[in-house]
């Protein structure tokens, strides 16, 4: 043993007799805290009132994996593996205000060689024989497995309870809780289809990996995943039988475990953690837990896919599939707002479609619906991603042009209505007809109102009806100048 090693934690705290001053108990001697605790076979730690460790025992050494010298004089915060739950419990229990006894609680920890671990921790403040705090202690044990699941347990249900999180907060929460809890850097998950691998979610310590990222899925570890149907887990990939698979020849991952995502019933794609370094032999308990993550996040899928279905059932119009006049007035609102701010030009179309009574009257209901149908197919197909065209009711349409001023909502409104125009529509099975429409372009002035530039915009529409339809005026107010 070198003589770095061999010397004893009475020596070292000796030479730090500056900072034991401030323990609680000025009466013990260092080497009477050495003769205390040195043998205990749980780590020690005694910091003082800024949290700066002042003793530990070897225990702590083996635990933590520093030298007593590498931590006294430092604050506990390099034994934390998060900066949030050292300021948590300085906040709960490690404070000079805190009224509480030592208390029996789990916090996650980190040892000097990075690797996460739970920690089961009895901790609180000493107290001077005036009852004031003068320093605190913390003795802890690793987690047992039963411990860690439990503890792991908790935490998932802290989760799904937390109303506060929404879909895309839930998901990295549940895959920050894997990666602690398999103590590996890299959490996927992916999405499955046509042996297409989607990265939809991940956390990756790297870096390097990103949300849109794909793969063929039969160079992913996860191919066998799917193939069993089951949790599957490789804890050193190198001396196993898939040291030849195509993502350890690319990518070297050592541990993997992974589970299948099933939304309604069906596989929609894995759950899986894995790194580049080996690690400990996957217990039934960790496969269990897997799967357990998996169907939490297969849950949490099929819950946003309803809910998302709501919204656009809340929406749409049931007939065009265009946006219905809430999400119309909801879009325009936030437009208006930012182009006052930003001073870029937001136009307005309104459009209508010429005589559509005489086709209803004609033709009966059925064959105008066709008529609607076909004229949003045109508009979602002619307008850009970033434009939105909605159904107000009836045969009247909006279309909203942000960044457009009223030369564009012109040339926009022209090419709705030329198309339409060019396009027979079936109304029968023996007939079909060509349909006209009329618009009206204005573009929000400054100051304006969402119901000054939708009133201009009407104004317009009507104006064309009156000059004959199957044309497109521009509002006055919005045409540039001669």
């Amino acid at each position: 043993m070198s003589a770095r090693k061999s010397r004893n934690a009475s020596e070292t705290i000796a030479e730090h007799d500056d900072m034991t001053n401030r323990l609680v108990l000025d009466s013990l001697s260092p080497s009477l805290l050495a003769d205390i605790f040195n043998h205990l076979p749980d780590a020690v730690i005694v910091a003082d009132v800024e949290r700066q460790i002042v003793y530990v025992n070897p225990a702590c050494e083996a635990l933590f994996g520093y030298s007593t010298e590498e931590l006294l004089g430092r604050k506990t915060l390099i034994l934390y593996a998060s900066e949030e739950d050292f300021s948590t419990q300085g906040a709960k229990r490690f404070n000079t205000a805190t009224e509480s006894a030592m208390e029996d609680y789990r916090v996650l920890y980190c040892r000097a060689d990075g690797s996460p671990f739970l920690g089961v921790t009895t901790g609180g403040a000493m107290r001077d024989t005036a009852g004031e705090v003068c320093g605190f202690i913390g003795i802890i044990r690793a987690a047992r497995s039963e411990e860690r699941a439990l503890d792991a347990l908790q935490r998932l249900h802290a989760i799904t309870a937390d109303t506060a999180l929404d879909y895309d907060g839930r998901l990295k929460a549940i895959l920050s809780l894997g990666v602690e809890y398999f103590g590996l850097g890299l959490a996927i998950q992916s999405r499955v289809s046509d042996g297409e691998y989607l990265v939809e979610h991940c956390l990756d310590s790297s870096g390097e990996l990103k949300p849109g990222t794909t793969f063929d899925v039969s160079g992913t570890y996860c191919s066998y995943t799917l193939r069993s149907g089951r949790p599957v887990g490789f804890h050193y990939a190198g001396r196993s039988e898939i040291r030849t698979h195509p993502c350890y020849r690319d990518f070297g991952l050592e541990a993997y475990i992974g589970s299948p995502v099933l939304v309604d019933g069906e596989v929609y794609g894995t759950l899986n953690f894995s790194s580049l370094n080996p690690c400990e032999p996957f217990t039934r308990d960790d496969l269990l837990f897997s799967q357990l993550l998996a169907d939490t996040v297969g849950h949490n899928i099929a819950q946003e896919r309803a809910r998302k279905r709501l919204v656009a059932l809340a929406t749409t119009d049931e007939l065009t599939g265009l946006s219905n006049r809430r999400l119309i007035i909801e879009f325009l609102t936030s437009w208006v707002a930012r182009s006052q701010r930003s001073k870029l030009p937001l136009t307005v179309v309104a459009l209508d479609l010429d005589y559509f009574k005489r086709i209803n009257d004609s033709w009966g209901h059925g064959s105008g619906d066709a008529v609607l149908v076909a004229f949003a197919r045109i508009a979602t197909r002619l307008v850009r991603e970033v434009d939105l065209c909605g159904r107000m009711g009836g045969e009247e349409f909006i279309v909203v042009l942000p960044d457009t001023d009223a030369v564009g909502g012109r040339i926009v409104a022209e090419r709705l209505r030329a198309n339409l125009a060019a396009e027979p529509i079936q109304v029968s099975p023996e007939n079909s007809i060509n349909v006209t429409l009329s618009a009206g372009v204005a573009t929000l002035q400054p100051g304006e109102t969402l119901e000054n530039v939708l009133a201009r915009a009407d104004a317009a529409l009507y104006a064309a009806k009156d000059a004959g339809r199957d044309r497109v005026f521009v509002d006055d107010r919005s045409a540039a100048p001669d």
